[in-house]
């Protein structure tokens, strides 16, 4: 992936969003203080994330992404059903985006059940999506970048 697609994807999900009433907050779990292992070459870090308890995906790390993202082909082989149509600020401007539900993303030992998310198409391989701040807030977090590693806790 490009620096510039991945500054795109990061940029265009970063703003606010307008008109989410009635988003669900997700139940939150945690099995502790937990090192996940942070790939990428410092200007840019991705995880390893498991999604509904059965797909293996790389998401970018991005605290400043208000949600988390997840590409079409992942929306697309895990059948998720959109629950409603967001609008999203960016920095590039004003998008329409399908929100969808998670049942559940794991990061580590870190779990988040009941995840909104967002499907979109500025998400491609090799990145599989975004964990956005509506994982992170719920986690105590740092990104360790001498030891390459996300604490989550």
């Amino acid at each position: 992936m490009t620096r510039r697609l991945i500054l795109l994807v990061a940029g265009a999900l970063a703003g606010a969003l307008a008109g989410l009433r009635g988003v669900a907050r997700g139940a939150w779990v945690s099995a502790g203080a937990e090192e996940v292992p942070l790939e990428g070459d410092g200007s840019f870090w991705h995880v390893r994330a498991t999604v509904n308890s059965r797909e293996r995906a790389t998401f970018l790390v991005d605290t400043g992404a208000t949600l988390c993202v997840v590409s079409l082909e992942i929306a697309r082989r895990l059948d998720l059903k959109p629950v409603q149509e967001v609008e999203l600020r960016t920095a590039n401007g004003t998008v329409r985006a399908p929100l969808v539900r998670l049942r559940q993303l794991e990061v580590g030992d870190a779990v988040a059940r009941d995840l909104d998310a967002v499907v979109h198409d500025a998400v491609a391989a090799p990145l599989d999506g975004v964990l956005g701040l509506n994982f992170l807030n719920r986690f105590q977090y740092a990104v360790d970048p001498k030891r390459r590693v996300l604490r989550l806790r």
